[in-house]
């Protein structure tokens, strides 16, 4: 049933091949015109405007050496013609007795028309070998090169003539065709159909001829762009996508000149000459390239012909390209033969492969087909002299089975693929799966491992032998190694799951070089390596991520000293193209050409039998190479064996200055203090109150210890709300200084210091100090297991990670210092409002804009101070928050409070007040300065240009309602609900909670709260009359 298919749709093919080239042969054969008789063609009988133009075929007068028509333009007599048959050539018509292409001559027909059509008649001159000049009555219509009688004075062109004319009411038309041909070899003259006809309906043919050649024209070249496409993107290695590109061109290339239009003339100045070369050269490339392409189809006692073929079609190229056209017309039958050959054989293996499996191959064998078909009915015209417009669509056809059978081999190989590499990416993350839960699964069996080694190490290490001792502290050392080797597996997974997001700032790479070079000192297990950092302290500062920077560093010099057994490992830094370029080197083993290719990738180690010995899973660079990536920079290296090697990385230089960092930092630090003041949490309302209120002579006293500044205001800030006595030092050697002036609770140092690290500051100290006498907490950017233990050895009490979390450093001091005490509610609420009202930065701020005043403007100064001294004497005022006081003396407040806002911050605000009510109305005290504080600070100020906040206050019959509205940033739902409520781990909105809880302690009822992202925030209040006065008042 399948067998009677497929024959039933091959038939249906055949049977649509041939009817289109019936029905064309239909539409575009003249069969009934009429023929020219002894140099004169009849055309009185013939409808001129049926829709065809006609051929003049048949007898023309024919005058061999002689021009009809000389350089003066004058008729000659026309005596002694001879009849020749056009289209031929006249080989055998210019000498008696002799055959010679080469000559000239005149051709000569008259057309009998009806002098009363008045119309306009079209000529196409196809080709004429090699040069030729129409004349129509006497008058020249146009010419193809330039006639002469010899050699010398031939210029040889054969391109198509179109020419027009009108009869003018002759009855005659008398059409000479003079021509010379000293060039081509082959048959001279007219050797192709003169079409004749109405000028429209010759356009329009000729138009419809060039369109279907331009058609297959581009179908070639299309497949020739896709198939080199194909190659380069694709397998290269599949040459048969060059060959089909090769065949298609040169297809192309044969029928653009080699058709009666000889498109490829016109489009290019292409002489006679190479255009004759072209057409023989398309023949060869043709032949060469059909072979190739069905090559793997042939069997093998053919294929090794194959390379005869291509070295003989080497050769007639080259003889193409060198030979003169005289030469390469003698020697045609051989470009025939290399054409003819490889059609055949190609034919008949695409049937034989086609029959095997049909179904599979049923569009090559539907190509073999159309192209089969073309050559049939190209052949049939030939012999039986029919002329029609170039039919296209068999060799569209063709390439276009042929293509669809590439694109579903291609389909198949990717749908294959495809398949494939979803297999290979399960499998892949399998194995990441499986190395994860490996990892983690091995990791606590070998932390205890190395727990009871070292406890049995440390507890009977007087009992033990001194080989026990030894074994053990393998042990131990094997054991670390492994930790290290299972860090780097969840490392690797971890990045190759997603990017992790860096925390960037700005830090010295000196101080960063500094603590992991004596962490390795820790860990330099005694050999004899000398460890030498050459980055200078005042190398530029980079941004980069500390904790990434710190193991990219420690990555690569623990990879430096692994493979060194003896000299040195050093580090030095320049800077290069706007990045810090760090150089790492040492005197190891080196590494290879070979290995250093794929150093980078996960899982690669070097052959050498040091990298056996070492062990691990060679991530440690690719780690580190795709952390640099991620920062912008790259990782490199270059080695040699035997002579060490060196590696390079980048990191992005910090464009700021100290100065405008410090700056920087300074106002965020200052936000961060004014989102600490709010957290709703019970230590903080306490240590809070404690803070500012009471001075306690003996408070804990802590000395904190960084060379970054910025840390030690983080620090500050964070620890400022507890009732400590903090001493901030920027180096080791000022620490221990100002350990030997005076007493001290607690000592917080970070790792990463230069000349001095955190661990050797801990060390010194111990050598005076014991872990009660003096704690010490150090803050380090790395929690590998390895860091934490570095610390501990050294002789620290704690550690804390960076970047620091408040609760967790306040949590760890206080349980060091055991000084922090519980308070009670109230003394919370007592705190938080206090805060509110003065804060340190504000009066910081206010001060500095009064002495920056005071140099350019007394008047203003005056004026500043005075609304400081009435913003202090209002706050100062009240001594309970539980107090109710005239609602002017609040505003009174709030007035100074906006006057110093807007002469720090000029037009960024604007006020505008709505108010109405008795002056003797009485509120809570310090209720309304908060909704101003919160709509400058949160709502209108971090707008570029500010905006405007509204106070508005309406008097009704029992109450009053206070709004206070901002235009600024507003904020979400999620926002809005979490802000009114409290949460012991937030750090926001104390400010405004105290406001509700006293407002809800006074009314039962709290703040109102609506906002929009973008759009700006309401807040209002409702306070019930106590007092009321008639009399009203308005701000000034």
């Amino acid at each position: 049933m399948q067998k009677k298919k497929i024959a039933l749709i091959i038939s249906l093919f055949i049977i649509i091949l041939t009817g289109s080239r019936i029905l064309w042969l239909h539409v575009f054969n003249n069969t009934d015109q009429p023929h020219a008789e002894k140099g004169q063609l009849d055309l009185r009988n013939w409808d001129i405007n049926d829709g065809h133009a006609v051929t003049l075929d048949g007898e023309w007068e024919f005058y061999p050496y002689k021009w009809l028509i000389s350089e003066e333009q004058q008729l000659e007599s026309s005596k002694n013609a001879k009849y020749i048959q056009v289209p031929k050539g006249w080989s055998s018509s210019l000498q008696e007795g002799e055959i010679t292409p080469y000559g000239y001559g005149t051709y000569r027909l008259k057309l009998l028309v009806n002098p009363e059509d008045n119309i306009t008649y079209s000529i196409r001159v196809p080709s004429v070998r090699s040069s030729s000049e129409i004349y129509v009555n006497g008058r020249r219509l146009a010419k193809s090169g330039q006639i002469g009688e010899n050699a010398e004075k031939t210029v040889a062109k054969n391109i198509p003539i179109t020419a027009s004319f009108e009869a003018n009411g002759h009855k005659e038309i008398d059409i000479i065709v003079q021509a010379s041909n000293f060039k081509d070899p082959r048959n001279g003259g007219i050797v192709r159909s003169i079409k004749f006809g109405k000028e429209d309906i010759l356009a329009r043919e000729t138009q419809l001829s060039i369109n279907m050649q331009q058609l297959v024209a581009v179908v070639f070249l299309l497949h020739a762009i896709y198939s080199i496409i194909l190659f380069f993107v694709g397998n290269m290695e599949e040459r048969r996508l060059l060959y089909f590109s090769m065949l298609s061109i040169s297809c192309m290339i044969y029928f653009l000149l080699g058709s009666d239009d000889k498109l490829l003339s016109y489009w290019f100045p292409i002489s006679y000459d190479w255009a004759f070369k072209l057409v023989h050269l398309s023949m060869v490339g043709i032949g060469f390239s059909m072979l190739q392409c069905i090559k793997h189809w042939l069997p093998q006692h053919v294929r090794k012909y194959i390379r005869l073929f291509s070295i003989f079609c080497g050769i007639a190229s080259l003889l193409t390209i060198v030979l003169s056209t005289r030469y390469i017309v003698i020697n045609q039958g051989i470009y025939i033969i290399i054409l003819g050959i490889p059609i055949v054989i190609t034919i008949l293996t695409v049937i034989r492969e086609s029959i095997k499996e049909i179904k599979s191959n049923i569009f090559l064998l539907f190509a073999i087909l159309a192209f089969g078909n073309n050559l049939i009915w190209d052949g049939l015209l030939l012999i039986f002299g029919i002329k029609v417009i170039m039919y296209p669509f068999d060799l569209v056809l063709t390439v276009a089975c042929l293509a669809i059978l590439w694109f579903k081999g291609y389909a198949k190989v990717h749908s294959e693929t495809k398949e494939l590499a979803i297999k290979l990416q399960k499998t892949d993350k399998l194995k990441d799966e499986f190395l994860a839960n490996t990892s983690h699964e091995l990791r606590n069996p070998l932390h205890g491992i190395l727990n009871i080694s070292k406890a049995v190490l440390e507890r009977e290490n007087q009992v033990l032998s001194d080989k026990s001792v030894k074994d053990l502290e393998t042990v131990l050392s094997v054991g670390r190694r492994m930790s290290l080797m299972l860090n780097d597996l969840l490392d690797v997974m971890s990045l190759k799951e997603n990017n992790p997001k860096l925390k960037l700032q700005t830090f010295s790479i000196h101080s960063i070089v500094s603590g992991v070079l004596d962490m390795l000192y820790v860990m330099n297990e005694g050999k004899q390596i000398q460890l030498v950092n050459q980055i200078p302290e005042n190398f530029p500062k980079v941004v980069a991520d500390e904790n990434r920077a710190i193991q990219i560093v420690f990555n690569l010099l623990h990879n430096a000293v692994k493979y060194t057994n003896e000299g040195e490992v050093k580090i030095s830094g320049h800077v290069k193209n706007g990045m810090a370029e760090i150089v790492i080197s040492d005197t190891g083993i080196g590494i290879d050409e070979e290995t250093i290719q794929r150093i980078f990738e996960p899982y690669e180690q070097g052959t050498l039998s040091k990298a056996m010995i070492e062990g691990g899973f060679g991530l440690g660079l690719s780690i580190s190479k795709r952390l640099v990536e991620l920062h912008g920079g790259t990782l490199q290296a270059i080695s040699a064996v035997g002579k060490g090697s060196e590696f390079t990385f980048t990191l992005p230089i910090s464009d700021s200055t100290d100065e405008q960092d410090a700056t920087e930092n300074v106002a965020l630090l200052s936000s961060m203090k004014e989102d600490l003041t709010v957290v709703p949490s019970i230590n903080t309302f306490d240590s809070q109150a404690e803070n500012h209120s009471i001075i306690e002579a003996n408070r804990p006293k802590i000395l904190v210890v960084d060379d970054d500044p910025v840390n030690l205001r983080v620090i500050e800030t964070i620890l400022s709300i507890e009732k400590y006595d903090l001493v901030t030092v920027t180096s080791g050697s000022k620490a221990l200084e100002k350990l030997m002036s005076q007493e001290w609770d607690l000592v917080i140092s970070d790792v990463m210091m230069p000349n001095m690290s955190g661990y050797e500051l801990v060390r010194t100290i111990r050598q005076q100090f014991s872990i009660t006498e003096l704690p010490v907490l150090l803050l380090t950017a790395r929690s590998q297991s390895q860091d934490i233990k570095n610390g501990f050895l050294s002789g620290a009490n704690d550690y804390v990670t960076k970047p620091v979390d408040a609760l967790e450093l306040r949590s760890r001091v206080k349980a060091l210092t055991d000084v922090k005490q519980s308070a009670q509610e109230r003394l919370r609420m007592e705190a938080a409002w206090l805060q509110a009202q003065i804060q340190p930065h504000f009066l910081f701020n206010t001060l500095n804009a009064i002495i920056t005043l005071s140099d350019i403007d007394i008047e203003r100064t005056s004026k500043l101070l005075e609304a400081l001294s009435d913003f202090l004497r209002e706050s100062f005022k009240f001594q309970n928050i539980d107090e109710l006081v005239p609602i002017e003396d609040e505003l009174n407040l709030v007035r100074s409070y906006l006057y110093i806002y807007k002469e720090r911050f000029g037009e960024r605000i604007n006020v505008t007040w709505d108010l109405e009510v008795s002056t003797n109305v009485l509120i809570p005290s310090l209720i309304i300065q908060p909704l101003i504080e919160n709509a400058l600070k949160h709502g209108i100020l971090p707008r570029e240009n500010g905006g405007n906040i509204h106070i508005r206050i309406v008097d009704y019959d029992t109450y009053i309602e206070i709004t206070v509205s901002d235009d600024g940033i507003g904020m979400d739902n999620a926002t809005m609900e979490r802000l009114l409520v409290r949460r012991s781990e937030t750090t926001t909105g104390i400010g405004l909670l105290n406001t509700d809880l006293r407002l809800k302690q006074h009314y039962g009822k709290g703040l109102q709260i609506k906002s929009d992202l973008n759009q700006g925030t309401v807040i209002s209040f409702v306070v019930l009359k106590k007092k009321e006065i008639s009399k009203k008042f308005k701000p000034e």
